[in-house]
């Protein structure tokens, strides 16, 4: 009798493995991501700002543009100290929502 739960075991893990499994950004969250990212560093020096924009313009996937969050907060920590670089960084989370793997 046990063996006929072991194929509906599976499935139910298979399925719960997909829901864990990010979405696909699209092209136009994408683009918002890096928009609302390069608002962050605006007010930097502009040499960082450039650089910072470069690096987000490059960005291919929300896990590239996650990993970029580093960039914002030394350009931002440097200028304005890292309590206000932070703020600004943690302000991002929210975008990232379904885009990124769960930890766990």
């Amino acid at each position: 009798m046990m063996f006929a739960f072991k194929p509906l075991a599976r499935v139910a893990v298979q399925l719960g493995d997909r829901l864990k499994r990010p979405r696909k950004a699209t092209a136009a969250e994408l683009e918002q991501i890096r928009r609302r990212m390069g608002e962050q560093v605006l007010d930097c020096e502009l040499k960082t700002a450039r650089r910072v924009r470069s690096q987000l313009e490059g960005a291919r996937t929300a896990m590239q543009l996650w990993l970029l969050r580093s960039e914002i907060y030394q350009a931002v920590a440097d200028q304005f100290g890292q309590p206000e670089a932070q703020r600004r960084v943690d302000r991002l989370a929210p975008l990232f929502a379904g885009l990124l793997p769960v930890r766990g």
